[in-house]
């Protein structure tokens, strides 16, 4: 009789050899606060592998993490509770640290600052979009907020990358009615018989600022979100719009929080009421320079000069984004369904004068007219969308009077 022999049990994979398997590059540093959330998960869900690890890791823009230092045999991380809890509080010690030496630093290989959108919206810490009345930024944010929230992939192009897809909105300037009404007409737009609309839930609407830190701190801390817009900072900044110390120390609260949660704050901001014909500059944003100065980034929202239908977005401030990136806007079409998409089109800082350009003809025009000579037009427009050198405001006048316009 033929002895059975029980089929040997296949080897269970190293952490090493999982990590092999998935590309991962061991470093010589770990991400900390992230990695304590990543562990938490893991063995909290009793997942069977550590796939989703790294989906979030990459989300996070963290792709280098070393594990080996606290110990972690991924394999076995579901059937160790005690090395869990001991990986925490390493995990912790050094979470908590507020100094670093630069070799720590350099070590924690963090190689570009992890967004939520690409390329322009970090992920946590403070930001901004600011505009004159009635450019669309209200609506802007709306539509960011839903695009995060039901789960797409880009927002007007641009790349999303959350972690929980869900928002936190106030709404100081409208109302339920007015925003219900708005993101009807937006959702109807930007979804398709593949979206789950039950995922809309996710973002809330605040419209009452009372206690509005507070109430922040307590919903986050139960529920994290990827974002928080506030529409808009004059509505919740109570004090001197003008003093550095007042709008720094009310930002750095903020800051702290969305730094605490992982999350990304967002102010709506305005800028002055005669600035639409400026070039696009942070100096054009109401109140204290404190406040630009405690954004990581700001982007402004102007209507297009060439139609009404058309808005620009430019980058008045990035800490991370190359020149480039400021110098032209991304143009934006605007539709009647309260819906931006982008036309892939590029605009100027700069307007040159054409013949054609019926608005400078205008304005030189005008300004001829009351008896400024061609070297003052150009001083007066200097730094405006109208711009022009004085001989190009000659030839302008020149053509107009041999009835070339």
């Amino acid at each position: 009789m033929t002895k059975k022999t029980n089929p040997s049990k296949p080897k269970e994979d190293s952490a090493k050899d999982i990590l092999d398997k998935l590309g991962v590059t061991i470093s010589s540093q770990a991400p900390t606060k992230e990695l304590q959330k990543i562990t938490d998960k893991k063995h909290n869900k009793n997942e069977d592998d550590i796939n989703f690890i790294f989906k979030e890791m990459n989300a996070l823009n963290l792709k280098k993490a070393d594990m080996s230092m606290f110990g972690i045999n991924i394999s076995q991380i579901k059937k160790s509770p005690d090395k869990i809890n001991n990986v925490k509080k390493q995990v912790k010690d050094i979470s908590d640290k507020t100094s670093f030496n630069a070799l720590e630093l350099l070590n924690l290989n963090i190689e570009s600052v992890p967004k939520l959108v690409e390329p322009f919206f970090q992920k946590s810490g403070l930001a901004s979009l600011v505009g004159t009345s009635d450019t669309g930024k209200s609506t802007f944010l709306r539509q960011l907020a839903l695009s995060i929230v039901l789960q797409k992939e880009d927002f007007i192009g641009f790349k999303l990358k959350p972690k929980h897809n869900k928002v936190i909105y106030v709404s100081t300037e409208d109302g339920a009615f007015s925003v219900s009404h708005s993101i009807r007409k937006q959702i109807k737009s930007i979804t398709d018989k593949n979206d789950d609309l039950d995922l809309i839930k996710n973002l809330t609407f605040l419209f009452d600022t009372d206690n509005l830190y507070e109430r922040l701190e307590d919903m986050i801390t139960e529920s994290p979100v990827d974002l928080i817009i506030i529409d808009a900072f004059t509505d919740v900044f109570s004090n001197e719009l003008n003093s550095n110390t007042q709008v720094r120390n009310f930002l750095n609260t903020y800051d702290s929080l969305a730094k605490k949660n992982d999350c990304l704050v967002v102010f709506l901001h305005h800028t002055g009421k005669r600035t639409q014909n400026n070039k696009p500059s942070k100096d054009s944003i109401i109140g204290s320079q404190a406040f630009e100065a405690k954004m990581k980034v700001v982007l402004e929202i102007r209507s297009n000069s060439k139609s009404h239908n058309l808005k620009d977005l430019w980058v008045l401030k990035s800490n991370f984004l190359e020149n480039d990136q400021k110098n032209q806007s991304h143009i934006l079409n605007f539709s009647n369904d309260l819906t931006f998409s982008n036309t892939g089109q590029k605009g100027s800082k700069s307007i040159k004068a054409k013949s054609n350009n019926k608005e400078i003809l205008n304005k030189v025009i005008e300004l001829h007219s009351a008896g400024n000579s061609f070297r003052k037009i150009e001083e007066l427009l200097k730094g405006t969308n109208f711009e022009i050198s004085k001989t190009a405001a000659n030839n302008l006048i020149k053509e107009h009077k041999k009835g070339g316009n």
